[in-house]
């Protein structure tokens, strides 16, 4: 175009220039900045220390997280295991440890745990105790740290004891502290299996979304409440958005969702065989390997049903000792705001809760720890200790009716009177009691613990008066029973004939067999007191005997109405 002159040559020349500092600007420099020399030597002569993943990380600086790599999208709960890795960069032997913590590190390592797994357990020690440390171990072992070198090795697990040993509380904190995926189901929530399934697609779509920035539309929509889903086919198709979006926000490393069924032994309830049907979810569906199903229970599966030979492993959690439960409420109850007033931490559990409340609890934290609470809330107790510990024994002793189901009896006490709630459910029954029934009780009752045979040395006057010279009366007992006191003895069925001739002894009064007297013990078989033992094969050649379903409280009042000392009946030399 130059040589044909039409182009003007000042204007070609201004275009060249221009295209040679286009083409400088974009060629790489000829040497690095010093700046950026120095940065990356300084990062690279960083001091390096051992992650629990196996990567080393710079000391002093954090292992990067899920916001360092754009466009990287990370579930939150495995946001807290990256967390939970980070604050535990070092192992225990690099900090400085407690005694206590010292011995659980050694237990720990007496047991084969290495120094990454020591690292993860030692928090979750400190939370629960070393008392739950072989059923922590048992978690680790089948549910991994949440981690790729330790993944979740089983695809069904049963986790089960006695309530108030803290199963719930023990499992999912495990499984939040060491970022394993996990969705819960409160089996005693349900009304049917389908519903069951469908709150179980809508957690793992909550779980889905919170782990994934743009979730897909299909998933944005909350399902609506009481969503039932009763077709395995059918719970497959609304599965299978969600653990496809799970897989994807893993950038296709292998995924693993524990499905925690609390209260499992309400399953039989909702539908026969669903038991079964819900531990095959791994096998039968078609991205099943994503799920681990693990049962939390009061029993064994194999108990509610399961067959034995489809029995997964388990992790059993056994009660706490007497000691174990006395130095948790103690670690727990100081936690809890208390008023001035209340009793101190060590009476109320050593003297307090240990002592009345759990004779008739058990060992259940939940209960015990409960009851703790309310006593440190009250603020009436007296300032003198006797009194204060009489009082808190009434306290906890109410809270515990309350538990049982028992209603507080005192508004049938009289003004002014005071008495314990057995004994006042024995004194409001005797009041409405006849002078006739209180005797035939009472001779069921003596009836049902005295052997025949001491009969005439108990009831007769000659053989009552030989018998204090002999002494007292050493009673036939059953074998087993020899050190058991006579109000826990199995009571035997006493003959009608016996029942009566015991009676006109007690009443100090003959010939008092007649109508009335049959009314009256009928009144006390409607009542509940007494049962006869023939009475489904009634046949009048056969001897009639009652058995006497009275405790001693009642017996004792009615003694104590009808002038008659119970103990010279029952004592044992």
């Amino acid at each position: 175009s130059l040589a044909l002159g039409h182009v003007d040559p000042r204007q070609a020349q201004a275009t060249m220039a221009q295209a040679a500092a286009a083409m400088r600007e974009l060629s790489p420099p000829s040497s690095p900045q010093p700046r950026k020399r120095r940065a990356l030597g300084r990062e690279l002569s960083d001091a390096k220390v051992e992650d629990p993943r196996g990567r080393r990380v710079a000391a002093g600086r954090a292992a990067p997280g899920p916001e360092a790599a754009k466009g990287s999208v990370v579930a939150p709960v495995r946001t807290q295991g990256r967390r939970l890795r980070e604050v535990s960069s070092s192992t225990p032997e690099s900090v400085q440890l407690s005694p206590a913590e010292a011995e659980l590190v050694a237990q720990l390592e007496d047991r084969g745990v290495p120094p990454t797994g020591r690292v993860l357990l030692l928090p979750l020690l400190r939370r629960f105790g070393a008392a739950r440390m072989e059923e922590v171990l048992g978690l680790w072992t089948f549910l991994g740290d949440g981690g790729a070198s330790r993944p979740v090795s089983t695809t069904a697990l049963q986790v089960w004891g006695p309530p108030g040993t803290g199963k719930t509380e023990v499992v999912f904190g495990f499984m939040q502290e060491l970022g394993i995926r996990h969705v819960r189901l409160n089996c005693a929530c349900f009304a049917s299996a389908g519903e069951l399934q469908g709150r179980l697609a809508e957690e793992l779509r909550r779980l889905a979304v919170a782990s994934s920035a743009s979730a897909p539309r299909e998933l944005q929509h909350q399902a609506p409440p009481g969503r039932q889903i009763r077709a395995l086919d059918r719970l497959e198709v609304a599965l299978r958005p969600s653990l496809d979006l799970l897989q994807e926000s893993c950038s296709g490393k292998p995924v693993k969702v524990v499905v925690a069924l609390d209260q499992a032994q309400e399953l039989p309830r909702l539908r026969q065989g669903l038991l079964q049907h819900l531990l095959e979810f791994p096998e039968v569906l078609q991205q099943g390997g994503m799920l681990t199903v693990m049962t939390i229970s009061r029993l064994p599966l194999s108990l509610l049903g399961l067959l034995p030979a489809r029995e997964p492993p388990a992790v059993e959690f056994r009660p706490y000792t007497e000691a174990q439960a006395e130095e948790l409420l103690q670690r727990l109850l100081a936690k809890v705001p208390r008023n001035p007033g209340a009793p101190d931490l060590r009476t109320l559990c050593s003297s307090g809760l240990m002592k009345f409340a759990a004779p008739a609890l058990g060992r259940n934290l939940h209960h015990l720890l409960r009851i703790g609470e309310e006593v440190l809330a009250e603020s009436r107790f007296p300032v003198a200790g006797g009194s204060g510990v009489a009082a808190m024994q009434r306290r906890i002793e109410q809270a515990v009716q309350e538990r049982v189901g028992l209603c507080d009896l005192s508004a049938l006490l009289e003004p002014g009177e005071v008495l314990e709630q057995s004994a006042a459910s024995a004194m409001a029954t005797v009041r409405r009691m006849t002078t006739e029934e209180k005797r035939l009780l009472l001779a069921a009752y003596l009836g049902a613990r005295i052997d025949k045979d001491d009969d005439m040395q108990l009831f007769l006057p000659e053989g009552r008066r030989r018998g204090r010279k002999k002494g007292a009366v050493i009673k036939k007992v059953a074998e087993g029973e020899e050190d058991l006191p006579v109000f826990v003895r199995a009571p035997h069925p006493v003959p009608l004939v016996r029942l009566l001739a015991i009676y006109h002894r007690l009443a100090r009064a003959p010939q008092l067999v007649g109508p009335l007297l049959f009314e009256r013990l009928m009144n006390l078989k409607e009542a509940g007191f007494l049962r006869f033992a023939g009475d489904r094969q009634p046949c009048c050649e056969r001897e009639v005997k009652v058995l006497c379903r009275a405790e001693l409280p009642l017996a004792r009042a009615c003694a104590g109405e009808v002038g008659i000392d119970l103990a010279e009946y029952l004592c044992r030399g």
